[in-house]
């Protein structure tokens, strides 16, 4: 018997060890289920450990055959079968709000018109909406938790930054005269010039890099200063030639800069990591040039003309937007597409995993003024800077002035 028991043990021991190692090394999975008395239908997508994919769950909820997508860079301790419950509101707006861990982690999400709007977006358009938001448990949903909230703030270079509204891991950068400001949760000045610059037309920002060309000269110049901006150190990097100041950044792909130098008819790429610099085109070689997603060749009179390198995309399925993005992968990315009205462009996005999901998110003003980081959307608002996020909603970030006054602030965000 003894030996029996021993080896029942052994074996269940076995099986443990190899139901353990499966998760642990599992990509993920792909499930259906149903929810609240079987009424809602949840497809759950648990996407772990892709290439070119962040860990994510992908949560698809219909309720009379209209699809709500949710998407979350969470594990949720790796379970399935996250969603617990479903609330959902049935009116000239649509709406659910799907439950995980015992509450509501995104804003209630709703659907009119072949769009779908968040209800903060919603507040006092709809009477009877209000009201069943109103009779929801707070301790399930509360609505003030997707409203900005900018309460308590520090101040330094005249900038006004919302501590509660910093991300931790994402360093904003905001260009100065002489280099730019580092925040997160303190602002940071980093000089890199010696003199004053107004307008930097050689200047831009990598995953991780700032990169000033060298201003403290006048005629032409062969130094680029490159910022780290997680550590604050700079350093230089030296082109094969000089360049005029009538150059032109042709755009980033891939965190390498290229510059188009007009006077010299000369292309160079520069890799920010490796503090190089090589020219890798001219009028015999041909200018590099990228759009699509796709590099193709041009000619030294096009490119004489000022052409930055085209990061939209072309989707047949977004062709009523005027510019469609795509940031991450086929099962955690987004697309972001932009829409002309009468006060700037509106934003919305859908999830790569289902492009019919199209959601509001914001209007900005200029589309040259947002920035797009994994599930983070940035943008200038007159003097501040904004986000959203699914689990916060819109939050201002900061205040500055120098932004509604100077047009020639880079902004941009890098993630620690």
């Amino acid at each position: 018997m003894k030996r029996k028991y021993k080896l029942v043990v052994i074996v269940a021991f076995c099986v443990l060890i190899i139901m353990c190692c499966i998760r642990f090394f599992s990509k993920g999975h792909t499930i259906t289920y149903k929810v609240g008395k079987d009424k809602y239908e949840v497809r759950e997508v648990y996407t772990r450990k892709a290439k070119n994919e962040i860990d994510n769950y992908y949560l698809e909820i219909t309720v009379e055959d209209i699809p709500y997508a949710f998407q979350f860079y969470h594990t949720f301790s790796k379970k399935r079968k996250v969603v617990e419950d479903i609330l959902s509101y049935q009116g000239d707006y649509q709406c659910v709000l799907p439950i995980i861990e015992g509450k509501a982690i995104t804003d209630l999400l709703c659907y009119q018109g072949n769009r779908y709007y968040f209800y903060h977006d919603l507040i006092g358009k709809d009477k009877d909406l209000d009201q069943f938001v109103k009779d929801i448990d707070i301790h399930l949903y509360d609505k003030d938790d997707w409203l900005d909230q900018s309460t308590e703030a520090k101040s330094s270079y005249n900038i006004t930054l919302y501590t509660r509204n910093v991300v931790e891991n994402h360093n904003v950068i905001l260009s100065n005269l002489k280099g730019i400001y580092q925040i997160n949760d303190k602002i940071e000045n980093i000089p890199v010039l010696e003199k004053d610059v107004y307008q930097k037309k050689l200047s831009t920002l990598t995953s991780r890099y700032y990169v000033v060309a060298d201003y403290n000269t006048t005629q032409q110049f062969r130094i680029f200063y490159i910022v780290d901006v997680e550590t604050g150190k700079i350093s230089e990097a030296k082109a094969p030639a000089y360049l005029s100041f009538d150059s032109y950044i042709q755009g980033v792909v891939d965190d390498k800069v290229y510059i188009y130098d007009k006077d010299n008819e000369k292309q160079y790429r520069l890799n920010p990591k490796k503090k190089k610099i090589e020219e890798i085109g001219n009028e015999k070689k041909k200018i590099q040039y990228y759009q699509n997603g796709e590099w193709e060749e041009i000619s030294t009179t096009k490119a004489n003309s000022e052409l930055y390198f085209d990061m939209t995309v072309n989707d047949i399925d977004f062709s009523q937007f005027d510019e469609v993005y795509h940031v991450g992968g086929k099962n955690s990315g987004y697309y972001y597409l932009l829409q002309k009205s009468k006060s700037g462009y509106e934003v919305y996005r859908a999830p790569s995993q289902n492009k019919k999901v199209i959601t509001y998110i914001t209007t900005i003003g200029n589309k040259e003024d947002f920035f797009l980081l994994d599930d983070y959307i940035y943008w200038k608002d007159g003097n501040q800077i904004k986000y959203y996020q699914d689990e916060q909603g819109i939050c201002t970030l900061l205040e500055y002035n120098e932004l509604e006054f100077n047009d020639y602030i880079l902004f941009g965000v890098t993630k620690k």
